[in-house]
């Protein structure tokens, strides 16, 4: 099967985390992605953590990848950007707002050259709005989208989503706007600009606290639940005798199952917890209750499977490594083992993405240093003869091998 976006070329100046998610993606679905990396290499080469001197992050956002550095500062860059961008399908960069153009390399320079590109811009808050020039990574994106708010104890302080979410978001949406304009120019032949705002991704996925906040007038508000469901119960996370399970219960047929289960029949009769909503409000003794029962267990993954076994919803709280350590895991092929050109031989993540009759998947690794690909990309992509690129090269304006 072949891969559902072969023969789309995409230009990629993305660094940190949303952008290169979202350009993995199209690479793991058959674009060809050309990454074009500072002098010195891109950011997330050098944050932690490492593996024989490469960093987990690029390693597992770059694969599939060519790497070529281009000094964007360098006056003669331009011309070269341009004559990629002439021969690409798709343009994807995460500057602040302005740092395109201050370069002569916004949309509209693209478009002039190539009527039929795609661009997509992915930024903390837009590239409009009154905000749009502050500094933004997903802390501050958490923070003012009212994740944070969301996040943690009732009684306490906001607490960090434990992934850097508004990232992951922004990269999601923007590998799916792209394949949207892609499909679009297919039909009309028109290109696109996408403005991709990692508030606008987190703030899409509030639609409970947006929706009390709009609807009440402000004077409903969504609030911390901390690890149990201030809505449904049971709900949340209980304590096992060897760790934590998430526990749903939340109709009434799984409440009496629950019960049964937990040996427990007059629950479903007793007046604290007759119904969805006295159980809410009696939301901690339902709690110690649960909690009480799976004391009689060693292992929550043993539990887990007993509740799904009765039709209750649960599942343990694992770590990543015991998920990846799971038979589904790997029946679902989410690791795959590709050679590495420094390192050998190593798993990383697949793609997500399972098609029937194309498909998706990393094939080939990151680049191992910045500008692996740059003859490459000089030669075979824009033809350019040895005179041609040596001159590149001894003017700044490419490095690599």
């Amino acid at each position: 099967m072949g891969k559902i976006l072969n023969g789309v070329r995409v230009l990629d100046f993305t660094d940190a985390l949303a952008g290169p998610f979202c350009t993995r993606y199209l690479a793991d679905c058959g674009c060809e992605v050309v990454s074009i990396e500072k002098p010195g290499g891109k950011v997330n080469r050098s944050i932690p953590y490492f593996f024989k001197g490469q960093g987990i992050e690029y390693i597992f956002n770059h694969c599939g990848k060519k790497s070529i550095v281009i000094d964007l500062k360098n006056t003669e860059a331009h011309e070269l950007v341009m004559k990629l961008a002439k021969v690409c399908d798709v343009v994807v960069e995460n500057f602040r707002p302005g740092v395109m153009r201050s370069f002569g390399l916004d949309y509209q320079a693209f478009k002039k050259i190539n009527p039929s590109i795609i661009m997509c811009s992915i930024s903390g808050w837009g590239q409009t709005g009154t905000k749009s020039e502050l500094m933004a990574a997903d802390v501050s994106v958490q923070a003012q989208s009212g994740i944070l708010d969301l996040t943690g104890e009732p009684d306490g302080p906001p607490v960090l989503v434990g992934f850097p979410v508004t990232d992951f978001l922004a990269g999601l949406n923007a590998f799916g706007a792209i394949c949207a304009a892609l499909y679009n120019r297919s039909i009309t032949g028109q290109g696109e600009y996408i403005d991709i705002a990692m508030l606008d991704c987190a703030i899409s996925t509030l639609q409970k606290g947006i929706g009390l906040h709009l609807f009440t007038e402000g004077k409903m508000e969504d609030h911390r639940e901390g690890r149990f469901s201030s809505d449904i119960s049971p709900h949340g996370i209980y304590k096992g005798s060897d760790g934590y399970i998430a526990i749903s219960a939340r109709t009434e047929v799984a409440w009496e199952r629950l019960a049964n289960l937990m040996g427990k029949p007059e629950l479903v009769t007793d007046s604290r917890f007759i119904s969805g909503e006295n159980r809410v409000k009696n939301n901690k003794a339902v709690a110690e209750i649960i909690e009480e029962w799976l004391t009689t267990y060693g292992k929550v993954t043993d539990v887990a499977l007993l509740l799904q076994s009765y039709r209750i919803l649960a599942a343990p709280v694992l770590k990543a490594g015991q998920t990846i350590d799971d038979t589904h895991f790997e029946i679902r092929d989410m690791l795959k083992e590709i050679e590495h050109p420094t390192i050998g031989k190593i798993k990383v993540l697949n793609s997500p993405l399972k098609f029937t009759n194309s498909k998706s998947s990393v094939d080939e690794p990151p680049p191992a240093n910045p500008g692996d690909d740059t003859e490459y990309v000089l030669k075979n992509i824009l033809r350019l003869d040895n005179k041609e690129m040596i001159y590149l090269k001894n003017s700044g304006v490419v490095a690599g091998t």
